[in-house]
């Protein structure tokens, strides 16, 4: 990765930070202008240098993630009305939020939540999009290049374990737009860089963090943190905490599982736990004395 200029790092950070506040308010009503304020930016500028670092304007990446969060709830929370879903979603009205749902998703709420979601995942994660975090060496990508394939039932929901995680306090890279092999390739860059410039242990625990279904999210769109926690300061990382839980966890040896089984094989088939969608997926990856990578597989979960 090439060093940032100083400005360049100042003016990544106060952005990262806007987003942060973005997902976290997701049903606020923030216009344009309050976002440039707490950027310290002009609405031009900040729109401006905005795009430049996502590819979307604050506006548009602002009604993405409120849809996406929305595609959440109509899966997981099929008790809860649509029209409600719309409110805590930021949308005014019930109207305004099924014309944004269809120009994003291509059919209505309605027919999302009867399992139109399915279809629209099977056609993003067709791909190489269905990011697990994964953080394999670049010389062996073949698991990450392969299509996905349904474990045997019930193996991985039988090695699932709910489990409280405490808060942690995250240094970390930001990417946008990169998945699959790419994202791979980054996040062991990351993972060399740290070690050899900034004296992380080898060895030592490294997390990436999505706050999304991976599923529902066009490539270009991705937005995923990896990074170490705590440790030495680096000016070129942001700062983020992750929170506190229930989560579903997956532990992993020697292999790289995905999220979509954990949902498959486990979350859809059970009647005591249902998705957070405020809370992001986490994986935890480390390298053991032999060089292999272990860790596990976080899905964020709530009471039903």
């Amino acid at each position: 990765m090439t060093a940032k200029l100083p400005s360049q790092v100042s003016r990544t950070s106060r952005l990262y930070e806007v987003m942060d506040l973005m997902l976290d308010s997701v049903g606020d009503p923030l216009g344009l202008s309050g976002l440039a304020a707490s950027a310290s930016y002009s609405s031009f500028h900040f729109d401006r240098i905005f795009r430049e670092l996502t590819g979307f304007s604050a506006v548009e990446y602002q009604r993405k993630r409120r849809l996406r969060r929305a595609a959440h709830q109509l899966r997981h929370e099929p008790d809860v009305p649509i029209v409600r879903i719309a409110q805590d979603c930021g949308f005014p009205s019930n109207a305004a939020f099924a014309k944004a749902f269809k120009q994003q998703f291509a059919m209505s709420a309605k027919a999302w939540r009867e399992g139109g979601w399915r279809a629209y995942m099977d056609q993003q994660v067709g791909r190489e999009s269905d990011v697990s975090f994964f953080v394999a060496e670049p010389g062996n990508l073949d698991v990450i290049l392969a299509p996905y394939c349904a474990p045997e039932p019930g193996t991985v929901a039988a090695r699932i374990e709910v489990r409280m995680l405490p808060a942690v306090a995250l240094r970390y890279q930001r990417f946008f737009g990169q998945s699959g092999a790419a994202l791979s390739i980054a996040c062991h860059t990351v993972i060399c860089e740290g070690e050899r410039l900034h004296g992380i242990a080898p060895g030592a625990p490294w997390y990436g963090v999505f706050d999304e279904d991976p599923g529902f999210t066009g490539e270009d769109e991705y937005c995923y943190d990896f990074g170490h926690a705590g440790g030495a300061a680096d000016a070129s990382l942001g700062m983020r905490v992750l929170p506190a839980g229930a989560y579903a966890c997956l532990d992993f040896r020697h292999e790289w599982p995905r999220f979509r089984s954990m949902y498959e094989d486990w979350l859809d088939r059970q009647a005591t736990w249902r998705l957070d969608s405020t809370r992001p997926h986490i994986q935890q990856v480390e390298r053991d004395c032999a060089g292999q990578w272990r860790g596990w597989l976080a899905l964020p979960v709530k009471k039903r």
